[in-house]
């Protein structure tokens, strides 16, 4: 009797060894499960590692609309919705790929964590669906819609959101004519201005202001902004009016209170265009209509008649004006774009030598290319008229920004003073505000 029970406890003694080898902290289905996890892990770290290495441009640098397009095709990642900034890059973004949350940074590093962590399903957001539908929000009457993180956008009558646009303000929320005929298809992005928010739960935010701006590198190779108002930039002033034979703004006064009512502006997504080829130096070019269209030709044009083209692009009888880009709303989009976009992109420039101010670097090879925040060419392609005013005694001369000749281009932050006569490369950009 004695032997038996001794036999009993030896071999619940040998029962528990077993299952303590099997089960038990360093038990060998806890090291498989432990083996399988792991590779899990690195499957999901691999598969987006594979469409970062894909993203790299021939600068060296990772190309966020690759990088967005190759990550949408990565098997098991979910709620992906394109929208990386350059930005999200630089702070680290984090993407969910077969339950784990795989962080990607701009320098190339990838980590990768277990989902126990993963951020929330959101709800779409009115943006997002819009996007999706492709229908005109509003006929009549303008309409105000958020995005996935709160930030609004007036919407014009008439207008849908493009399909490819992005499902947030830091990205460049593209609207388009879809009503109207003969401008049915042009595009235009959202300038937010005021405070905007990065996160869901607007605890991040970056404030951008309304203004005219001068950029520069400090000792440290940074971009300054430096905010100016009223002020000459040198010979260089925003007027209401002028005595100086140039165009100015319908009413610059009418633009700011706007953009601060409704908090934000349009700027044409390309240079003012038109469906058929004109000869760049041609006198008295007249066209009725302009278009802001990806495939149309870029426009060569005076002064004058760019200022009268933008301003009749659409009637009175909207709720929104048409102009040309002053020197408020050019400064002040390549504020967003630094925000949002290259931190540094007011010190760069393509010399574009290729087609040159044709159909616009979104129609050349993509070393050639310049866009940014979905706001094309605002230092490549073609030199554009604003409504500022240069004075330095001369009596008709206006202000060009961006490129300056085929082959010596300038940053799309300087100003050079043109006589508003002259219309040899010289194009134009297209505004809207409420």
């Amino acid at each position: 009797m004695i032997a038996l029970v001794i036999t009993i406890i030896v071999l619940l003694i040998l029962v528990a060894i077993s299952i303590s080898t099997l089960i038990g902290e360093n038990g060998i289905l806890t090291k498989v499960r432990i083996a399988s996890e792991d590779t899990k892990k690195e499957v999901a770290k691999e598969k987006v590692q594979m469409a970062v290495l894909a993203s790299y441009g021939t600068d060296g640098r990772i190309d966020i609309n690759q990088l967005n397009e190759n990550l949408a095709k990565v098997e098991g990642i979910e709620g992906f919705k394109k929208d990386i900034t350059e930005k999200d890059l630089n702070d680290g973004v984090t993407v969910i790929v077969d339950g784990y949350n795989v962080t990607i940074y701009g320098t190339g590093e990838i980590t990768v964590n277990k989902g126990t962590d993963n951020p929330p399903i959101i709800e779409e957001s009115q943006l997002e669906k819009a996007i999706k539908s492709g229908n005109v929000l509003d006929t009549n009457k303008p309409i105000i819609i958020t995005d996935k993180y709160g930030n609004e956008i007036k919407v014009p009558e008439g207008f849908k959101i493009a399909s490819d646009s992005a499902t947030d303000v830091t990205g460049g929320v593209v609207i388009e004519d879809a009503t109207s005929e003969p401008t049915k298809g042009s595009q235009f992005v959202w300038i937010p201005v005021g405070t905007i928010y990065t996160s869901f739960d607007k605890s991040a935010h970056e404030t951008i202001e309304l203004n005219r701006y001068t950029f520069h590198k400090d000792e440290e190779e940074k971009i300054v902004q430096t905010a100016h108002g009223e002020k000459a930039i040198n010979y260089y002033q925003e007027l209401e009016t002028s005595s100086y034979g140039n165009t100015t703004a319908k009413s610059i006064k009418a633009f700011q209170q706007s953009v601060v009512t409704n908090g934000g502006y349009y700027i044409g997504r390309y240079e003012a265009r038109t469906p058929e080829e004109t000869t760049q130096g041609t006198e008295n070019n007249e066209l009725g209509q302009v278009t802001v269209k990806a495939n149309d030709y870029v426009y060569d044009a005076t002064q004058t008649q760019a200022a009268k083209l933008s301003g009749e692009m659409y009637g009175i009888d909207k709720t929104f004006t048409s102009d040309l880009v002053n020197s408020y709303a050019w400064d002040t989009t390549l504020v967003f774009i630094q925000t949002f976009g290259t931190n540094d992109y007011t010190d760069k420039y393509i010399s574009n030598s290729k087609g040159w101010g044709n159909k616009g670097s979104n129609n050349l090879d993509k070393v050639y290319q310049d866009k940014e925040c979905n706001v094309w060419d605002m230092m490549a392609s073609k030199e554009e008229w604003t409504t500022e005013t240069h004075f330095d005694g001369h009596v008709g001369n206006g202000t060009i920004r961006s490129s300056v000749t085929p082959v010596v281009a300038a940053k799309a932050s300087e100003r050079v003073q043109a006589i508003i006569s002259n219309n040899s490369r010289t194009g134009f950009r297209v505004i809207l505000y409420f």
